[in-house]
């Protein structure tokens, strides 16, 4: 696992990107957080984004950053809620690396979303939060639980979800490695 990326996935409000900078910290890793990175390269936030150019010329935009992502190594790469859910992210993700899927339970993530910027939201913006988060929660889980790694993050701190993680992909990389290891005769 030493150089594939790490992708932390999962619904808004979940931690991802405070985890993402955490983990890489504690892994010796470049954090990449997709939205700040596109805030960067097109000089405005997200919600501009959305509302000047629409969401599928946004979602069209984060897929050409984690095609380039996907191409890179040795990184933690925290992505936005709505991520997966563009062209091929899934597959790009899954064969360059490992997904992680964060998530929280309801009633909590609902208090995160409504303590929350609403500008950092778009989705959220003008709306019925829990009303929203269940709609989208309904429509999004199906591709969240395709993902084999996922962590509760409710009653942790970024930093001890963080730690969780580091120790998880050392006791997988520890598990793997016996496998590679094994002789196995199919006689």
């Amino acid at each position: 696992m030493a150089k594939h990326n790490i992708y932390l996935v999962g619904f808004m409000g979940t931690g991802k990107s405070t985890i993402g900078r955490e983990l890489a910290r504690v892994m010796g890793r470049k954090c990449i957080d997709i939205d700040q990175e596109l805030e960067k390269l097109y000089g405005c936030t997200v919600s501009e984004m959305f509302t000047n150019y629409g969401e599928s010329w946004f979602r069209q935009k984060e897929y050409q950053l984690c095609k380039e992502l996907s191409e890179s190594t040795n990184k933690v790469v925290a992505t936005g809620g709505g991520t997966l859910f563009n062209g091929n992210v899934f597959e790009l993700f899954n064969r360059s690396g490992l997904m992680i899927c964060l998530y929280t339970e309801k009633d909590r993530l609902i208090e995160r979303l409504e303590r929350a910027n609403p500008l950092k939201r778009p989705l959220l913006q003008n709306t019925d939060i829990p009303e929203k988060v269940d709609s989208l929660l309904e429509k999004r889980q199906w591709l969240y639980d395709k993902i084999t790694i996922r962590i509760d993050t409710t009653n942790y701190t970024p930093m001890e979800t963080a730690r969780k993680i580091a120790e998880l992909l050392k006791k997988r990389q520890l598990i793997l490695n016996r496998l590679r290891d094994q002789y196995i005769d199919l006689t």
